[in-house]
């Protein structure tokens, strides 16, 4: 008020209007639409609503999966011991917080497996309002934490309170601006740690809207509003996996911890073959994805830990056998997007930092900037035609890549974009003989005079046709195969055949990242 800004309280906002300007693509904010029946122009507007910011966003077709949850607390009646200075005291083996609260104690509750609230919709009206309490589902818990503070099994309870807060699919929050809408910005997701944050949050969003990027003295990667899917903002999704966020707030967050709900919906077309080659998988951006393979029988983890695993010899031995002799990877999950039309190369050269508009059949290794110089992807680019490109990023910069494509469009530009990712079967091909094994497999010749390092070309494989692109990540004679999915079974078999007496071995993730890291590969953002 002191710098002359206008604050209007009890004002609910209906919606936030877009508009498109000659040349954009993406729509940009232009107004906010309030219950009063003003319509108040804006540049930007950052979307603060909580538990109701997904609904507000969706107006604009902006994905905030936030997804509101039950949470519980208990308050005794005041005692004299109390001491209102007395610090919070958190017990994360029994899912509970302690604080002075009004004279007596609040114990507050968390759940291993939390229970969704409201998927449909936060009700307009609904302020400070309570849900009923499930006393069954919860009194387990209340007796352990009433154990870690005696005293309140001899005060009496005052009150034992249910009410919702909300929570991101993977418990962060997000921030930033949106990938959908030019100048839309999110901060939600915050639950129990906004009054922490906040201070924090507020800065990083005022200097991203002052300068049009992320701050660069801050990672906020984790944060980043961009970086959910669509498919994330789908109500049985929502519902499935906000009670695993919400049971995370006081998990003991170990290395390989699985992620439990959600799982399933997204497979490589070869996964029931690597199911049968007893895989552990782990969720990748939704995909199921193998970390290790068991050779004995299934893939079990006995117990997490943050020391050495039982299962440590399957990676140790996947991870000699690349170096050694030759692995399999399967890759399905990485970002994939054809970029096509006649300035399809002038645009990814102004966005890369290499020259990727160079030889036809090269593969580029590049970063992307921002307009302040710093990074923002990490990926490479496939020059497949004149008119034809491929550009490949890792799963979890999926978002972020599409959009800063998309944000560099006009109306003007000759340029189509396709997310190619599901489309694809990608199984690497790895180690000092993955030549020799796929010289059994294909008429193409593949001898470094004919076939160098950064090269992609069509190849032969039994009956498909694959690009092949000879590029590593683990730092040995390696080549991807990107196969359309409805031939990726026929090539896989082909491919496990022919290695079999090259000792060909699956490898997983796990593996993947003790190779890149031995021979000083970078992951973004890791």
């Amino acid at each position: 008020r002191n710098l002359g800004v206008q604050i209007i309280e009890g004002a609910g906002v209906l919606d936030v209007r877009t508009t498109k300007t000659r040349g954009d693509v993406l729509p940009r904010v232009s107004s906010v639409t309030t219950a009063c029946g003003e319509s108040i122009k804006a540049n930007s507007v950052v979307n603060c609503g909580g538990m109701w910011a997904r609904q507000l966003g969706e107006k604009s077709g902006v994905v905030i999966p936030n997804q509101a949850a039950e949470h519980y607390y208990l308050i005794t009646e005041s005692f004299k011991e109390v001491d209102p200075s007395w610090p919070v005291v958190e017990d994360s083996s029994k899912c509970v917080y302690i604080r002075p609260e009004g004279g007596g104690l609040m114990l507050g509750l968390f759940e291993t497996m939390g229970a969704s609230w409201n998927e449909t919709g936060i009700p307009d009206s609904f302020s400070f309002g309570e849900i009923n309490a499930d006393f069954d589902r919860m009194m387990p818990y209340l007796e352990e934490a009433m154990l870690r503070a005696p005293i309140t099994l001899e005060v009496g309870a005052k009150h034992f309170f249910c009410g919702p807060e909300s929570f991101t699919p993977d418990g962060s929050p997000s921030v930033g601006e949106s990938a959908e809408v030019k100048n839309y910005y999110v901060a939600a997701g915050l639950n129990s740690i906004g009054i922490l944050t906040g201070g924090g949050i507020g800065k990083v969003l005022a200097e991203w809207i002052r300068d049009g990027c992320a701050p660069s003295d801050v990672d906020v990667t984790a944060i980043d509003a961009s970086r959910f899917q669509n498919y994330q903002n789908n109500r049985q999704y929502r519902a499935d996996r906000v009670g695993e966020a919400l049971g995370n707030t006081y998990a003991t967050h170990y290395p390989d911890k699985p992620v439990k709900t959600c799982r399933g919906a997204r497979r490589s077309a070869i996964h029931e073959r690597l199911v049968g080659r007893n895989a552990y998988f782990r969720d990748v951006s939704g995909w199921e994805s193998p970390s290790w393979y068991c050779p004995e029988g299934p893939a079990v983890v006995e117990r997490q830990s943050f020391g050495r695993a039982s299962w440590f010899p399957h990676w140790e031995a996947e991870h000699l056998a690349c170096r050694n002799s030759v692995a399999l990877f399967d890759m399905t999950f990485m970002s994939k997007f054809a970029v096509m039309g006649r300035d399809a190369g002038k645009l990814l050269n102004r966005m890369s930092t290499a020259n990727v508009d160079g030889d036809c059949g090269l593969i580029t290794y590049t970063q992307w900037l921002n307009e302040r110089g710093h990074m923002e992807a990490d990926l490479t680019v496939t020059k497949l035609s004149d008119e034809y490109f491929l550009v490949i990023a890792t799963d979890t910069q999926h978002s972020q890549v599409l959009t800063k494509m998309r944000r560099q469009l006009s109306e003007d530009s000759n340029v189509s974009i396709l997310d190619v990712t599901g489309t694809y079967c990608q199984i690497n091909v790895q180690g000092p003989k993955s030549r020799e094994l796929l010289q059994r497999v294909t008429t193409c010749d593949l001898a470094d005079d004919t076939f160098p390092f950064r090269t992609a070309a069509e190849i032969d494989i039994g009956y498909a046709r694959v690009l092949c692109a000879r590029i590593t990540y683990v730092g040995e004679l390696g080549y991807e195969l990107f196969i359309p999915s409805e031939n990726a079974l026929h090539v896989y078999d082909m491919i496990v055949q022919a290695g079999a007496d090259l000792d060909l071995k699956h490898a997983g993730l796990r593996a993947l990242g003790s190779l890149r890291l031995e021979k000083g590969y970078r992951d973004y953002h890791v």
